[in-house]
């Protein structure tokens, strides 16, 4: 019996030994887990930032609103389109905006403001040295979209300005993720502002470099086809210089027509035209036809209202996409 006491005693002993070590020993090794870990996250945060820093950095085009953009937001909150100077004073109001539609990129602007394009256009020849930021609104509600709707009404805009004469290079699309009310309808009518901005050069720079560079003509169309005016060959000097400076730039020339008659036959029109131009560019260049496509949209994207002549004239079109690099 005393030898079992004894064993048993030493047994104790022992085995408070080890508990001892063992909690002296475990924190040590937390620690050392803890700060690995902490290493770990702070390299994948430095990772993530880089990685977050060199989209930014790409995003040139389109930027998200500044500051300055966002006190404009809220300014002209009550108003239902407006375009402000640098300083935030207006230039232009209207009391009706333009219209979007929740989950769809499409947009409407009402016939009461439609003039505000060519007052945009007016407004940069007279400053050449400034740019037009199409501030454009997308709601958190709405569907998750590669770009998001806030961008792609962006473009909307984009190409009814450019359709009236705002050069590409001057427009850049701000898109705004804000809280929108969507009306029972699911509209809502202050989707797009406009804001005047100092020429950004670098943007422009790396614009030049990343993407194609388009312009529309007005060539006098008749039933027999597009006839020979100012604009065509303005449009071929273009052509011909840009080609003599990047040889393996390419062309799209894209037609464009009204409404009026049917889909399939406004194609076929607008194909005609396209080919009839690409005639001019390779017999008038000369430039190789292999260089040169010509394509059609027909009535399928129209810059203007079709229900009046106006419209109708400015949606009757050529859209010239130039590559320089021939990326087409």
């Amino acid at each position: 019996m005393k030898n079992f006491l004894i064993a048993f005693g030493i047994f104790l002993a022992w085995a408070f030994f080890g508990l001892w070590l063992y909690f002296m020993l475990e924190p040590k090794e937390n620690t050392m887990i803890a700060q690995e870990s902490a290493q770990q996250n702070t390299a994948t945060s430095a990772v993530e930032k880089q990685s977050t820093s060199g989209a930014e950095s790409n995003e040139s085009i389109r930027d998200t609103l500044t500051d300055s953009d966002s006190k404009i937001e809220e300014t002209n909150a009550n108003f239902g389109l407006t375009a402000v100077d640098s300083d935030g004073a207006t230039l232009f109001q209207y009391k009706d905006g333009v219209a979007i539609q929740k989950n769809s990129s499409s947009i409407s602007i009402p016939q009461t403001s439609l003039d505000i394009k060519y007052k945009l256009q007016t407004y940069l020849q007279e400053h050449p040295d400034k740019e037009l930021h199409i501030i454009s609104r997308y709601s958190p509600e709405e569907n998750i979209e590669n770009p998001n709707y806030g961008v792609q009404r962006g473009e909307e805009m984009e190409q009814i300005l450019l359709g009236a004469g705002v050069p590409r290079e001057q427009i850049v699309i701000k898109p705004v993720i804000k809280d929108i009310r969507f009306d029972a309808e699911e509209r809502y009518d202050r989707g797009i502002s406009f804001a005047f901005r100092p020429l950004d050069e670098g943007r422009l720079e790396l614009m030049r470099n990343r993407i194609p560079e388009t312009m529309t003509v007005y060539p006098r169309f008749s039933d027999r086809g597009i006839l020979i005016n100012q604009e065509l060959r303005d449009l071929l000097e273009l052509v011909m210089k840009m080609m003599k400076e990047n040889p393996d730039a390419t062309v799209d020339v894209v037609g464009h027509t009204d409404n009026v008659g049917n889909a399939i036959d406004n194609y076929h029109t607008g194909l005609t035209y396209a080919r009839q131009a690409r005639w001019f560019l390779v017999t008038k260049g000369p430039i190789e036809r292999t260089k040169i496509r010509a394509l059609s949209k027909g009535e399928t994207e129209p810059i203007d209202d079709n229900t009046s002549e106006r419209g109708r004239i400015a949606n009757r079109r050529l859209e010239i996409i130039l590559y320089p690099n021939g990326a087409n």
